[in-house]
């Protein structure tokens, strides 16, 4: 249950809410290799057909929730979200985009059932039927979609004193990492496909190596192992083939993480560890410290090769390909696949930016991970490439959180509140602490198809 700062009447309920380029290290020594009986397949071959544009989702029809605004009642919801900081100045339109891929997910759901099994206050299915055939039909571009938002939703913060406290926001990214076909002194780890046989898909990092599993290609070490901390990425051949590597389960080897074990080591500090930091790092010492790091971390992550479509992420728990600046992974403890989240936080604008930018984002909750814990906890799909791995790797900053409901909802949640004895638990949020410098995805994409299974 949620106690929320309520503003306004009826439905006016709201509440405020590169990398540097660095010379190529000296070759990692491989890991230890056997020869099989059959050499590994390394040609990738994708497994899913490739994918269409996404399609418009067929809504089933439903009585309308609530009728059109008057102009006036629009003015208000208007002033509602004019009071969020940076709302009129941020971009909107990927949120709008994430939302619809979303809609497309909960045209399959039942009208009766719960977004969220604990959480009544994110309502049923049919709560959001009619904003989401107002969210297919809107028109592109962050103006339509600021107009929206504005026109169909409400905007309400948690209160009391654990509750507003601020979260904390990480970034991860989809890496495009150069590979070859065959292994030779410069691309020498293998991307590996999910073994068949359970046993060699237990073994830990330092055991595992081409002659465990199905060769997808090869890259620089240090390239795979980032690859592997994203959960997912791109990579490219050198005829300028390229394919999406997408998350296809882990070894089930506990995750340490590296960054955690420089720190340790007085290598680094936490205020200095960041994901470029530790690549500095890996550069500096050499191929054989750069691997025994790496084997810190026994967790290794399997791949399987999908066909690349420009523009469109990789799958989130929800199932839905991500969003650049747009989806956000979540603790599903706490929120349903599909929240509206609208975040006021601090976000980089280059590389080495560690002061950033005060800005807002809106985004919808379309992923997960095992380091996300907590009502506040988030982690924001930067895009993918260079640019997005550079920001990503050095975002960490507190987040104000407010959440974002179909007025109709919003008006419920208002009564709700205004019942008599309501007892209202504070909700958890996340130690800032327990976060290390490259647990934005190893911890979460990486988890998402094991630990939570995407909806289907």
């Amino acid at each position: 249950m949620w106690r929320l700062k309520v503003f306004g009447l009826g439905c006016v309920i709201s509440a405020l809410g590169a990398c540097a380029t660095m010379e190529t290290p000296a070759p990692i020594p491989p890991a230890p290799q056997h020869t099989p009986e059959d050499p590994p397949i390394v040609i990738p071959e994708p497994e899913i057909e490739p994918e269409t544009e996404p399609q418009t989702p067929i809504l089933p029809p439903a009585p309308p929730l609530i009728v059109d605004p008057e102009p006036d009642v629009q003015t208000q919801n208007e002033n509602m979200f004019v009071d969020l900081e940076f709302w009129a100045d941020t971009d909107l339109e990927p949120a709008l985009q994430a939302f619809v891929k979303s809609c497309g997910v909960w045209a399959r759901r039942k009208d009766e059932a719960r977004l969220h099994k604990t959480v009544s206050e994110y309502g049923q299915y049919k709560d959001w039927r009619e904003v989401c055939q107002k969210a297919v039909g809107a028109e592109p571009g962050s103006d339509p979609a600021r107009e929206f938002f504005q026109t169909w939703f409400a905007p309400i913060a948690l209160q009391g004193k654990e509750n507003t406290k601020p979260g904390l926001l990480t970034a991860y990214y989809a890496p495009e990492i150069e590979v070859r076909l065959q292994p030779d002194a410069e691309f020498s780890e293998p991307v590996l496909a999910r073994p068949t046989d359970e046993k060699t898909r237990t073994l830990p990092r330092k055991s595992l190596n081409a002659g465990s599993s199905k060769v997808l290609a090869y890259g620089r070490p240090i390239d795979v192992f980032f690859l592997q901390i994203q959960g997912s990425g791109r990579i490219q051949f050198k005829d300028g083939t390229r394919y999406m590597a997408a998350f296809n389960g882990h070894n089930s080897q506990k995750y340490k993480s590296i960054g955690r074990v420089l720190i340790t080591r007085g290598e680094m500090t936490r205020t200095e560890a960041s994901k470029q930091a530790i690549e500095d790092w890996m550069a500096k010492a050499g191929p054989e410290a750069t691997r025994a790091l790496m084997n810190e971390n026994p967790r290794y992550i399997f791949f399987k090769t999908e066909h690349l479509i420009e523009g469109l992420g990789p799958r989130g728990a929800m199932g839905v390909p991500l969003t650049n600046m747009g989806s956000l992974a979540v603790d599903p403890r706490f929120h349903p696949y599909g929240a509206l989240i609208w975040l006021n936080t601090t976000l980089p604008q280059k590389a080495d930016d560690f002061i950033g930018k005060p800005a807002g984002a809106l985004v919808v909750a379309q992923d997960t991970g095992s380091a996300i814990k907590g009502a506040k906890r988030g982690d924001m799909y930067f895009g993918a490439g260079l640019d997005a791995g550079a920001r990503a790797g050095v975002m960490k900053h507190k987040a104000g959180w407010t959440y974002v409901l179909p007025c109709a909802l919003a008006e419920d949640v208002q009564l709700a509140l205004e019942a008599p004895a309501l007892e209202i638990p504070a909700l958890e949020t996340s130690v800032h602490e327990d976060s290390d410098p490259e647990d934005s995805k190893e911890n979460t994409k990486e988890n998402t198809k094991e630990d939570h299974e995407p909806e289907t």
